[in-house]
């Protein structure tokens, strides 16, 4: 059974929010207070990632910039990833 990628989902909602509501500058910064647990950490993950970012009034913003950074991150190292599989496993059909 094929797992779901809960933390990457967790964090495009967050990030979803943010963008639906148009809170993407300091100026546009809302407070934010998720209630289900894996929004949570999906929000602590960002801030350490500095992708939300505060007024230091308790509201926060979503740095578009360094969001789709980490998104292209993450695919660059699935691709790796799945590269890495498939050489292995043409290494090990050729033994």
């Amino acid at each position: 059974m094929a797992m779901l990628p809960v933390r990457p989902l967790a964090e495009r909602k967050v990030a979803a929010h943010f963008t639906a509501v148009g809170a993407v500058s300091m100026a546009d910064a809302i407070p934010y207070a998720p209630a289900r647990p894996s929004r949570q950490r999906a929000f602590a993950r960002l801030k350490g990632a500095d992708v939300l970012k505060t007024d230091g009034q308790g509201k926060w913003w979503l740095d578009e910039e360094l969001w789709q950074g980490r998104r292209s991150d993450r695919r660059t190292k699935a691709v790796f990833a799945l590269l890495a599989v498939g050489v292995a496993a043409a290494v090990a059909a050729l033994r």
